[in-house]
């Protein structure tokens, strides 16, 4: 029976590179001495090496792309925009999904690096702009954060949120309607940047007010808000329109009138916000845009950093109805 077992284990096993094991069985140049080494290994495990990997280190027309979850509506948008403009450019792309995990990014790109791949999109996570593993490596395009010396396609968020916040705080100022307090709820896995944000928004135009925050494990998770006690006359801004769509029923079980008894805002602008009742207030980002200009950047060599746009999307949900 054939065993199971990769390259990074035959490299382990002999204590030699994964470069060295790979050239070996693509025909590149390998000492006699570990050639030798890797001939028996072979032989004594009946290795067979996967074809489709085989035969992808040869292309250059291949891109990776890398996300800590590939379900998120942001994050579709983002892979649709990359996958058309792929398929415009013949170029085919590899996903690999994180699940959050930041050795699996590290991973990931390792793999994606030795593929002879025109280089890898990573749809960036708060541990990927501190990571020092990234400083040698080229062809990287990162989506969503801004990181010095890197090529980067990135929103405007301190713009975009201050404006959110800022147009909120006025609008129901203007409406009278009696605000006691703020909270802005997150996924504690998800970009601090975004939270560092909104306190400096909600510290110059909510200066008069309580300010919380509440962390989230995992915004997919219904469990995660039932520890949140929705406070009557707060206002409460969420890191993204998905954690916002869950206020909505948190509410519902509270007997809270969105829109009266508190306002909701969100963040991403998702397809379906502007049908809620009341519809959502949110901010809309590119996501698609993003996408295809990361693959297209790649495929001219083009490393130069680039930011998106926003438009800001005020509605019922944080008006005093």
């Amino acid at each position: 029976m054939t065993q199971k077992m990769t390259m990074a284990e035959i490299s382990k096993q002999l204590g030699i590179s994964k470069m060295t094991v790979s050239r070996y069985f693509n025909g590149g140049y390998v000492s006699e001495e570990n050639r030798i080494k890797i001939d028996a290994i072979v032989k004594e495990n009946h290795y067979i090496p996967n074809k489709f990997a085989r035969s992808i280190r040869s292309q250059s027309n291949i891109i990776g792309f890398i996300a800590p979850r590939i379900e998120s509506y942001t994050t579709s948008l983002v892979i649709k925009g990359a996958l058309a403009a792929a398929n415009e450019s013949n170029v085919r792309m590899l996903f690999h999904a994180t699940g959050f995990c930041h050795e699996s990014e590290r991973q990931a790109v390792s793999e994606f690096n030795g593929l002879n791949a025109l280089g890898t999109i990573i749809i960036a996570s708060k541990h990927t702009v501190i990571e020092p593993f990234y400083k040698d490596i080229k062809n990287l395009v990162f989506i969503g954060k801004n990181v010095s010396e890197r090529c980067c396609l990135f929103y405007p968020e301190q713009t975009a949120i201050t404006e959110l916040v800022s147009k909120t705080m006025v609008t129901l100022d203007a409406q009278k309607a009696a605000v006691l307090g703020v909270q802005y709820i997150y996924d504690e896995r998800m970009l601090s940047s975004r939270t560092s944000v909104v306190k400096q928004a909600l510290d110059q135009y909510a200066t008069e007010l309580p300010r919380e925050f509440h962390s989230l494990q995992d915004s997919e998770q219904a469990e995660s808000y039932q520890n949140i006690t929705l406070k009557p006359q707060y206002i409460y801004f969420c890191a993204t329109d998905n954690i916002a769509i869950r206020l909505y029923r948190r509410a519902k079980e509270l007997k809270l009138q969105i829109g009266k008894d508190i306002w909701v805002v969100g963040v991403g602008d998702y397809e379906f916000s502007d049908l809620l009742v009341p519809s959502l207030t949110s901010v809309s980002f590119n996501y698609y845009e993003m996408g295809y200009q990361a693959v297209k950047k790649l495929i001219r060599r083009d490393f130069s950093s680039v930011e998106g746009e926003f438009e800001l999307k005020t509605r019922e949900s944080s008006q005093f109805i």
